[in-house]
Formats: C-alpha cells, structure tokens, sequence
C-alpha cells in the first residue's frame, strides 16, 4: 500500500493515545503502522457471521473509515455467530448495529453505511474508494461481483468463507506492487481459484448445511488480521496462498496459488453468475445469503428462475399465495415439512406434518400421498427450497404419477407474508 499518511502522531487525542498503546509500543508494529490505518479506508462486504469479528478488529485496531455493505435487519437467528448484534438489535439494520458497536470502540472512527446489496450496477463505485476490501459474503455469486470489481479497480481483496465446521481465508490481487508479488505481473484472483461458480444449488447456503456458530469468530478474526498487516505494512500477507481450517481437527491446511496465465482479465461484473441462487438481484442480504424478501416467490412463472435456489421454476413449484389459495379450496392432500425436528418445532405451516429429508431417503411413508393428485397434491417445502426440490425428486422417483408440489422460498416465504406464523408451544 502507498503511504499517503496525512495523520501525524500529535494529531492523535488523548484517548486514542491510552487506546492504542498496545499498538504503539508493539516492536515491529509502533506508531507509523497505527498512522497508517488511522489514514486507511476499508470496504467490509456483509455485517454477518464473518462481518461481526471483522468489523469488531478493524474499528478496534483504529482504521479510520470503514465502508460496511449489508441491506439484511438483524434476526435472532443470526445471534448464535454474528457477534457484533445483540437481543436488543434485532429488528435494526445490521449496518446501524454494527456502526452502533464500531464507534463504541473507537468514537473517532468515520463508518459510511450502505443499507443496499452489492452488485455489478454499484461494485465498482463502492471499491473504487477503498485501500482494501474484505468480503464476508456468504455466497458465490456476491464473491464473483466483488472480486471482478476488485480486479478491474486494481484493489486488493481479502476473502474468506465458512461452511458446517471448516473455512478459508486468502488475499488476491490483480495489480500488486514489488513488496507484496516481487515476481511482478498480474497477481491471483478468487477466479484463478474457482475459475467458474458451481451450478444453482450445488453448494448448499449455511441456512441449509449449518455452520458451528464460533467459526465465522475464527475466519474473520483471520480476515481482520491479514488487513490490519496489509494496512500497517507488516508481516507477509496470504497473497498467493491461501488457508483452510478445520475446526474438527483443529488442524490448519495451506496451499499455493498462482495466476492463471491463460485467463483473460476480467472486463466486466458478474456477467458470468446471473441468476446464480444467492447473489444479487436474488433478494439475499450481502452478509446473509439465507436472507429472503417476499416479492419474488408469490407468483413463480414458469421459466424464471428461483431467486433462492437459482434453479428454473418448473410445473410443480408453486406459491405462497397459490398454497393459501388451495388450503383454503381444500385442494390438498396433505403439507409437508421435510426440515429437521427442531426447525419444524421453532415454527411451521398450520397443519403440516414433519418428515425429516433424512427419513425420506429411507423409505419414509409420506401422510396423504396414495391420495394426492394432480388436482390436490402434496405441497412440500423447507427453508427455502432446496431440501423441498430434494424431496420432491425422491418421492418422485418412488411413485411417478404422485401430485407434488414444491413450495419456493419455503418457510422463510410463509414468514415473509405471515404476521403470526404457528409456533409449537
């Protein structure tokens, strides 16, 4: 990074003094590397699971300005990994929590909220401004849109991500300087990593798989680190390598990565990952993929595509308004949830019955199904329809002229719409 410091050291308050202490009498480290992130401006992508220790460290450690990018409210389901939230947020912006925390930190920090989500109209402007970027997204299409504006901008990216009990964390860049790539030429990129995104609904969302709720603590906490160096100027950066940890193993993995030299250079954003279940324009949160809004599964037309899935709506998709419609017609068979036990008991749809996935691929009976027709099918559904889509092809496969119908945006949609969804006492 450039030294463009403009903050002297007696430009520093008293309490910043007392709060940097630590920094400044740190050998290796001292008062021209807190100068250097006084004076630095980050873009955090995602006020989520990885956001939370991200945004905690950099506002701590005394980055000046920190641009934060999440347009999702806090939910208590977020509570058991997103730290920086509490009981008393939710219902608020992540971004106002999170601005709420960082300034609680460091008063004197400067954060830009930008309660919208990211994507190729606005990348570019929203990296452009930045020293670095980190993204704490927790989906592929987002990652893509980030990284080719980071690419195209010439900005350095630290990227991380987190699944069930492991996650990785990198640094890319496309322009590095001499210090940071001495080989010279262009650096790596998250697509010289995973040159091409994975089909719709291959890669399951933490909503669907899970993810240990101290894991995002230990990728962003990683994440948080490899800016601050990148920022002071100290150490060596994950530039050309990139970590893996396994929390079951408490085991730590690193390996190379180079540039593709047969990689043409990214000239536009995301072109590649439209309608990619997750991303933008898919109604996800940046810092949440999980994240749903009503508008788009009410009516599904045959041919769009699922923004929650990604997937093509098909014949037997259906609906949330079309379902209430034919429950209140009694136009069907039988409801049934295919989440686990304790999903079903936080909340289900009034009169559904709770047949675990798991069991399905068993040889579990479906209730209603030897009756269910074309005319009065068997509506399933899930979180938000990826396991509903599973279950659907299963019970397909076992009876073929079975009525199904596969409810998009699953639970989540029926919330999205319902004021008092059922809860099990």
């Amino acid at each position: 990074m450039t030294d463009t410091r403009r903050t002297q050291i007696n430009d520093l308050s008293r309490t910043q003094l007392e709060r940097f202490q630590r920094h400044l009498s740190l050998t290796g480290f001292g008062p021209e590397a807190q100068l250097r992130l006084l004076d630095s401006r980050v873009l955090v992508i995602g006020a989520g699971g990885l956001g939370a220790p991200i945004l905690t460290y950099l506002a701590a450690a005394g980055v000046g300005t920190i641009d934060v990018v999440d347009h999702d409210v806090v939910d208590r389901s977020n509570l058991h990994r997103q730290v920086l939230h509490s009981e008393a947020s939710i219902g608020r912006p992540k971004t106002e929590s999170a601005a709420a925390v960082m300034r609680g930190l460091h008063p004197e920090v400067t954060v830009h909220e930008h309660r919208e989500p990211i994507g190729p109209e606005n990348a570019l402007a929203l990296v452009e401004t930045a020293d670095i970027v980190v993204d704490g997204s927790d989906n592929f299409a987002t990652r893509y849109v980030v990284s080719d504006a980071c690419e195209i901008a010439g900005k350095p990216l630290v990227s991380g991500s987190i699944l069930r009990f492991a996650g990785q964390v990198s640094l890319f860049w496309s322009a590095p300087d001499e210090a940071h790539w001495p080989a010279g030429g262009r650096g790596p990129t998250y697509r010289d990593l995973y040159p091409e995104a994975p089909d719709a609904g291959e890669v399951p969302t933490c909503a669907e798989a899970g993810v240990l709720g101290v894991l995002p603590g230990v990728i962003g906490t990683l994440m948080a680190t490899e800016t601050i160096k990148f920022l002071a100027g100290v150490g060596e950066t994950l530039l050309g390598r990139v970590m893996t940890y396994d929390a079951l193993t408490a085991s730590f993995r690193e390996v190379r990565l180079l540039p593709d030299p047969d990689r043409e250079p990214v000239t536009s954003i995301g072109a590649d990952v439209a309608g990619l279940g997750g991303g933008p324009g898919a109604g996800a949160a940046a810092g949440d993929a999980c994240a749903v809004e009503e508008d788009p599964a009410l009516h599904p037309v045959e041919g769009e595509t699922d923004p929650y899935t990604g997937h093509p709506y098909g014949p037997e998709d259906i609906g949330i308004r079309e379902l209430h419609a034919a429950v209140e017609a009694g136009r069907i068979a039988g409801v049934v949830d295919v989440r686990e036990p304790w999903e079903y008991a936080a909340g289900h749809v009034d009169g559904a019955v709770n047949v675990p996935l798991g069991e399905l691929w068993h040889g579990q009976e479906v209730p209603g199904l030897d009756e269910a027709s074309e005319d009065r099918p068997v509506v399933l559904y899930c979180k938000i329809g990826v396991r509903s889509r599973q279950a659907l092809a299963v019970l397909r496969h076992r009876n073929p002229d079975a009525g199904l119908r596969n409810l998009v945006g699953g639970y989540e949609q029926v919330k999205a719409v319902t004021e008092e969804p059922s809860r099990s006492q």
